[in-house]
């Protein structure tokens, strides 16, 4: 995976974006993080990351370990988006030793229900002949239907980066998310500050799972009204609430 990071010694922030995503979604956010070191990281195919055609959510979280060890960082606060909260709680599953705290935003620890391993295979059979369809509507779900037009620009740049992933790193995404394994119960043995960050109108993850979570890891949750790009539609509100931010 891609990464920028300057190291000055300072407590250092872990930023991981989601599906169809980039570290760009991250910058109306950065200037909040003056009292931090932040290491940004993008998902493979995503941004300035490599193609790749296979890896695992956990696969995704051993990388992050060695890039740790290799860049001599011990610990990080965790912030991740959708998929990208799927690997944060893999890795504080494997490594909680180098966590701080996780900050999950629309995201979730459990697995993929039955209905959405069917809506995944689905577009998994369907997506070599229609990639760039799938790819904007994909993005259109994202946003509540209230919030297309107020964000209509944001949505066109999303769709226009999203153009230039690979058809092999949108199924390697895809079947990532798809096979990925609970963490649930293993987070919750974690003495971890856990926060939830999401959106009352996401059609993409459902609120009632989200909900169900925190009350079974005793975390902190922040209903926002919104969809599930709280990155874009909501950036501020995001970073108010990240528990170790002044």
């Amino acid at each position: 995976m891609h990464y920028t990071f300057e190291n000055s010694g300072k407590p250092v922030v872990l930023l991981l974006h989601g599906f169809l995503g980039s570290r760009n979604q991250w910058d109306v956010m950065l200037p909040y993080f003056h009292g931090y070191d932040v290491l940004q990281l993008e998902l493979p195919g995503h941004g300035d990351s490599p193609s790749c055609d296979h890896y695992s959510i956990d696969d995704l979280a051993h990388e992050i370990h060695q890039l740790l060890t290799s860049i001599e960082v011990d610990k990080v606060h965790f912030v991740s988006h959708s998929m990208g909260g799927y690997v944060g709680c893999a890795f504080a599953k494997a490594y909680p030793h180098q966590l701080h705290s996780l900050t999950l935003i629309n995201s979730i620890a459990g697995a993929d229900t039955v209905a959405k391993k069917q809506l995944r295979n689905r577009a998994i059979q369907l997506i070599d002949r229609f990639q760039e369809t799938y790819v904007s509507m994909a993005i259109s779900n994202l946003f509540a239907k209230k919030e297309h037009e107020l964000y209509n620009s944001q949505i066109a740049v999303m769709k226009q980066q999203a153009k230039i992933i690979s058809l092999a790193s949108v199924l390697a995404a895809l079947r990532a998310m798809r096979d990925r394994r609970s963490t649930l119960d293993d987070v919750r043995e974690l003495n971890l500050p856990i926060t939830y960050i999401y959106g009352s109108l996401d059609t993409v993850i459902d609120p009632q799972i989200i909900e169900k979570e925190i009350f079974k890891l005793k975390a902190t949750g922040i209903n926002v009204e919104a969809g599930h790009m709280l990155l874009i539609t909501h950036p501020l509100k995001v970073i108010q609430n990240m528990h170790f931010i002044e």
